[in-house]
């Protein structure tokens, strides 16, 4: 990533890294105004739709490290963008993406990390726009992308009412062996959600269901929780075992699962929303794992079998990590 011995940054100036991305991008950067080449590109109107806008960052040391490929840690940082539109029952349309980078990092290097970008985003219809580039310190490095997606009836947070079910997509924990990387995103499942007002809140497992369980509800509500039904991955389990660790605690708390937590609307037969869900979806396991309750003064989140607060896990908290 970091050598000495081949062609990096400090050998081009920043026109020539810039024809070098479009290169690399060909057709998923579409033509000036739209694409690359001037201050700002033009995005056409979307009729009936409103805007979708959001950011993620993909940080060297925290996001990612030596152990990935550089294709593979482009490709995540399209997924993490991805599922922020998912998560809103969006269609991603349009995305910046600015490099930050020590000038000793490998040309090559770079060169793979926008493979990764190019197939992720050709996959989803995903057209890369425009960007920057920023030096930093030798051997450090950071991207930044920027999704513009679309929805005609964007799904929110803290939106969910009194008797919803609360349900949430795959399984959860364990990601760091592999899924924090290698994981789709939600989106034909987010689209199907919110286009047919099935879910009427809705967020995705970046930092753990622990902290995204309090993101459903407003300070007038509380929410019950079957821990028995939580769907704990394998791979928690193995590094549960591994470390003496509780695997249920590890499905709340690890993040990165990248998975769809929402409410049902309690107005919507369970049952057969189940069903249609199975035949629509059927590699997409779904779980519905509690229910949304009057407040409760003792704590936000409960255990549906003993009525006691849930508050022995905590999640990832980017600036007060424990």
């Amino acid at each position: 990533m970091f050598q000495s011995n081949s062609q990096t940054l400090n050998d081009f100036n920043e026109s020539k890294i810039i024809e070098n991305i479009q290169q690399w991008l060909g057709n998923t950067s579409p033509e000036c105004p739209l694409g690359i080449g001037d201050d700002c590109a033009v995005v056409p109107p979307e009729p009936s739709a409103q805007s979708l806008i959001s950011t993620d960052a993909l940080v060297l040391g925290k996001h990612f490290d030596h152990s990935i490929t550089a294709e593979q840690a482009g490709q995540k940082l399209v997924l993490r963008n991805l599922c922020d539109i998912a998560a809103m029952g969006g269609y991603p349309k349009y995305a910046t993406l600015s490099i930050l980078s020590g000038s000793n990092l490998s040309i090559d290097w770079l060169h793979q990390f926008y493979k990764g970008i190019k197939a992720t985003a050709d996959t989803h219809d995903l057209k890369i726009i425009g960007g920057d580039l920023c030096q930093l310190q030798d051997d450090q490095f950071q991207a930044v992308m920027t999704i513009i997606g679309t929805a005609t009836k964007p799904v929110l947070r803290h939106t969910a009412s009194i008797k919803d079910s609360i349900y949430v997509t795959g399984q959860l924990g364990g990601s760091i062996l592999e899924k924090h990387y290698n994981f789709q995103p939600r989106l034909s499942e987010g689209q199907w959600l919110a286009d047919n007002s099935f879910a009427s809140a809705m967020v995705d497992v970046t930092d753990g269901i622990a902290k995204e369980l309090n993101f459903l509800t407003d300070r007038f509500a509380s929410i019950q929780i079957d821990l028995k039904s939580i769907p704990i991955a394998e791979s928690a389990h193995s590094l549960a075992d591994k470390n003496s660790e509780n695997p249920l605690k590890k499905a709340f708390c690890d993040g990165e699962d990248y998975e769809l937590l929402f409410t049902l609307k309690h107005s919507i037969e369970s049952t057969q929303f189940e069903a249609d869900w199975k035949q629509r979806f059927p590699q997409t396991p779904l779980t519905k794992i509690g229910t949304v309750i009057e407040k409760n003064p003792l704590a936000n989140i409960i255990d549906s079998e003993t009525q006691t607060p849930i508050d022995d896990f905590k999640s990832f908290d980017h600036f007060n990590c424990e």
